[in-house]
C-alpha cells in the first residue's frame, strides 16, 4: 500500500511540473526535490506545510489533499480488514 501512496505523491510532482499552472509564493525553487516535498505534505497532512502555491496551482493542491485523504482512508480500510480476518 505504501507503493501507491508513493506513487501518488510522484504523480502530483510530475503534474506540478509538467502543468506549469502556477507557482510558490515563498521563495523555494521548483526544482525536482522540493517539489517532491511539497507533495507530500498536500497529501499527507492536507497542505499543511510551509510552501504556498500561488495561482492555479492552488486548485490542484486541494484536488492532492483529496486525493490524499481518500489513499489514506482506503489503506487504513485495508489494514482494519485485514486485522479482522486474523
Amino acid at each position: 500500500m505504501s507503493a501507491i501512496n508513493i506513487g501518488g505523491i510522484a504523480i502530483f510532482a510530475v503534474a506540478t511540473i509538467a502543468l506549469n499552472i502556477g507557482g510558490f509564493e515563498t521563495a523555494t525553487s521548483a526544482d525536482a526535490r522540493n517539489l517532491f516535498y511539497y507533495s507530500l505534505i498536500n497529501i499527507t497532512a492536507n497542505g499543511l506545510g510551509n510552501i504556498y502555491p500561488s495561482g492555479h496551482l492552488q486548485l490542484i493542491t486541494r484536488i492532492a489533499s483529496l486525493t490524499g485523504f481518500l489513499i489514506i482512508s482506503c489503506t487504513a480500510q485495508f489494514v482494519f480488514q485485514m486485522m479482522q480476518q486474523q
